[in-house]
């Protein structure tokens, strides 16, 4: 099935293009404006009305210093945001979703038109239920890439945030209790069905600002990152404080009834906006653990999340995102992109888990099989290059901690550097777990040398 999003199509428009007023999409999910019907006045708008029976526009993105005033969110970009195509990129939800093909092809000849293409989806998987576990299996990930250890000499520090982008969290979990900031919730797909075989299920609509999870899948990477530690290790951020962001809905398989297993699916435009949501509000480190197949994507756009991700690496914020579980060489959006620091799965032995995606954009690898964390209620399983990605997110915001502790904030490039500097060496090949597995501590011994090049260093 083509996981894309049929009703709406995205464009950006070429640089110094004339475009009316437009809201922006924040503004429209609290209701403090509407719509457009018009983009530029002119011939895009004849176009896509005579092929798709009309439209509704939106600016996908909010001006940076606009943030906070609502209703005013789509004036005054900077110029950042100019140069990347954040302040003309629009998302059309078409009258006649049938024709959303005709419609792209149709803008592609026009000369004003920068990118077109029907919006695409992104994909989490589910987490399940389970039995007690034994005390072993619940510490057993953290032991293996040193994080407790790593917790005792760099605590992390509470004016380090970070962004979980994902389906939400358990807002009143007692292992994130004091941990969370307000966050945002950008879904907004409508109520029933997606497509043929998904059905939205839960809080899919706009119209409220917290970032409820209806999926457990956004808390159990939460719960990795910065968990309280009272029926499970510390998070492997320590202190570091998490910023939720939903982006994703919750939805089932069509047919499978009411208690079905539920996973996360949600709109590239709104998985975006939460991205330079979380920039915005000062996210340091954001952990990315979903993903869109090359093979879902139009060969003649842009790669999904490309603006966005230039835009947090302007910014000098980490971003850590999943490899994908296909157990193929098939690269996900956006852990392929070079400046997002991209995590596999590995077993207790060190080897790529079967499901891994891989590559040689790998960077490395971290536990993701069978991983105790926070679930929607209690306590959930979870296996997933989902769940090993907040392993390195988490050892990120540690780094980031460390050096700030010596008058350094570095860039991503510099915690990529550690990360990988420090890792174990694995017998597995590099396109599969990149560096080797997450070492925190030989990743904070990386940053110490770094930062103190005069003092003698060996590997602890």
């Amino acid at each position: 099935m083509s996981r894309r999003h049929h009703g709406y199509v995205v464009v950006t428009l070429r640089a110094g293009e004339t475009v009316l007023r437009m809201p922006a999409q924040l503004d429209v999910l609290v209701g403090a404006a509407r719509p457009a019907d018009r983009v530029t006045g002119g011939r895009l708008d004849r176009t896509v009305r005579a092929l798709a029976g009309g439209f509704r526009a939106t600016a996908v993105y909010h001006a940076r210093r606009n943030l906070g005033r609502v209703g005013a969110r789509g004036l005054a970009y900077d110029d950042v945001e100019h140069e990347l195509g954040l302040s003309r990129t629009y998302r059309l939800q078409l009258a006649e979703a049938a024709h959303a093909d005709r419609v792209v092809d149709a803008l592609r000849g026009l000369a004003i038109v920068e990118s077109v293409t029907v919006e695409p989806l992104a994909t989490t998987g589910s987490v399940a239920v389970m039995a007690t576990p034994r005390p072993d299996e619940i510490v057993a990930p953290y032991d293996y890439v040193r994080a407790r250890e790593a917790l005792e000499t760099e605590p992390g520090d509470e004016r380090v945030t970070v962004a979980v982008v994902d389906t939400g969290v358990s807002l009143g979990h007692a292992e994130l209790q004091r941990k969370l900031l307000s966050g945002y919730d950008v879904v907004d797909f409508g109520l029933g069905g997606l497509d043929e075989e998904t059905v939205l299920v839960g809080d899919s609509r706009g119209r409220d600002f917290a970032p409820t999870d209806d999926v457990g899948h956004g808390s159990h990477v939460a719960g990795v990152i910065g968990a309280q530690g009272w029926r499970l290790p510390r998070g492997v951020g320590g202190r570091c404080r998490v910023l939720p962001i939903r982006v994703l809905a919750a939805a089932t398989r069509a047919g499978a009834g009411p208690d079905a297993e539920r996973f996360g699916v949600g709109a590239i435009t709104e998985i975006n906006l939460g991205l330079k949501v979380a920039v915005d509000l000062g996210a340091d480190v954001v952990n990315c653990s979903f993903g869109t197949p090359q093979s879902a994507l139009d060969p003649y756009a842009p790669a999904p999340h490309e603006a966005v991700v230039g835009y947090a690496d302007r910014a000098g914020c980490v971003l850590v995102a999943a490899a994908g579980n296909a157990g193929s060489a098939e690269p996900y959006h956006p852990a392929v992109d070079p400046r997002v620091i991209a995590v596999g799965s590995v077993g207790p032995g060190g080897a790529r888990s079967a499901f891994s995606s891989y590559g040689h954009h790998i960077a490395l690898a971290a536990p993701g099989e069978r991983v105790i964390g926070v679930g929607r209620l209690s306590y959930r399983r979870a296996t997933g290059t989902s769940h090993a990605a907040p392993f390195v997110t988490g050892a990120c915001a540690l780094l980031v901690s460390r050096a700030r502790r010596g008058g350094v904030s570095p860039g991503a490039e510099r915690v990529r550097s550690w990360l990988t500097g420090g890792a174990r060496r694995s017998h597995a090949p590099p396109d599969e777990v990149g560096a080797g597995v997450l070492d925190v501590v030989g990743a904070l011994a990386r940053c110490d040398a770094d930062l103190s090049p005069d003092d003698t260093w060996s590997p602890p």
